[in-house]
């Protein structure tokens, strides 16, 4: 049975400001792979994995849970990135921008 899960409550703030800082955004929370990040973005020409995590709920600052990490864990694409707020999505930005 497909379980969809829930978006954590900044999900649509960090969405659109990934897409204000130039980004495209494919949302994945609901796509049925257990421990899936909630994002895809694309930007420069990249895709980068993201999970968001509320530092307002206990569960968001719990951080990653059970299937979260084990899908983090075997990826044997590139890192999965955690943001939580906006200042955290501007960083991510930055650094993917300056790596490129």
């Amino acid at each position: 049975m497909m379980r969809h899960s829930k978006k954590d409550a900044n999900h649509d703030e960090l969405v659109s400001l990934f897409e204000r800082l130039g980004c495209t955004v494919a949302q994945m929370h609901a796509c049925g792979v257990t421990g899936f990040p909630d994002v895809v973005v694309g930007s420069i020409g990249r895709s980068w994995l993201v999970e968001f995590k509320s530092p307002e709920s206990r569960y968001g600052r719990a951080g990653l849970n059970d299937n979260q990490s084990a899908f983090a864990r075997d990826w044997r694409g590139g890192r999965v990135y955690v943001a939580t707020n906006a200042d955290d999505v501007i960083e991510l930005v930055k650094h993917w921008r300056r790596a490129a």
